[in-house]
């Protein structure tokens, strides 16, 4: 039976993908967004680590890890949250090779969950799901 990757492989991955999408936007993982000081940002985090699916005759030979990421934009300006959010869009929905130079992914699904604005800290924020597709 396949096991699945390290989720610090994960994080180590995901941290690099972002940071090269968005640079020089600063990417933090797991960020307490009341301290943010810059007009804009990203977090992260690891919100789902699944057990390999199995597919396929044999149900023992052919592993995929799903885990999921959460991304948040901020930013002052709406327009730019959405720009940042297409780049992103752009650049990892779909993708297949090594995610951030560390980890093969067959597949990366981005969905947009919804976009809200934070009085408190006035920022624009958008909250996207990301699945990745790894086979193990």
């Amino acid at each position: 039976m396949t096991t699945q990757n390290n989720p610090v492989q994960y994080a180590q991955a995901i941290q690099a993908a972002l940071v090269d999408v968005f640079s020089p936007v600063p990417v933090y993982a797991n960020f307490n967004r009341n301290w943010a000081t810059e007009p804009k940002f990203v977090t992260w985090q690891l919100r789902s680590v699944h057990q390999p699916v199995y597919t396929g005759t044999y149900q023992d030979i052919k592993g995929i890890d799903r885990p999921i990421f959460q991304v948040s934009i901020f930013a002052q300006v709406l327009n730019d949250a959405l720009t940042m959010m297409n780049t992103l869009l752009q650049d990892l929905h779909g993708y297949s090779g090594e995610l951030g130079g560390i980890l093969y992914v067959s597949k990366c699904d981005i969905t947009m969950l919804y976009n809200t604005y934070d009085n408190e800290i006035g920022l624009q924020q958008i909250v996207l799901d990301c699945q990745l597709d790894i086979p193990a």
